[in-house]
């Protein structure tokens, strides 16, 4: 997925700390979803075990397709 106008951040500025506000892709539709998944599932983590969490979230959607 590569989206040309927010270079697959979700924001038009271009920040992956900005608006998600892009209406070209589904980016910020996918970034606001997994921040309500965070929060449901850790919501005092860190970015390192935020980081963790999400990845391993990722690896088991893939073995659930």
């Amino acid at each position: 997925m590569t989206c040309e106008k927010c270079d697959d951040t979700g924001s038009l500025s271009k920040n992956l700390h900005g608006y998600l506000d892009c209406p070209f892709c589904e980016v910020s539709d996918e970034r606001e979803a997994l921040g309500k998944w965070l929060t449901e599932h850790a919501p005092n983590c860190d970015d390192d075990v935020a980081a963790w969490l999400i990845y391993q979230h990722g690896k088991t959607a893939a073995l659930n397709t």
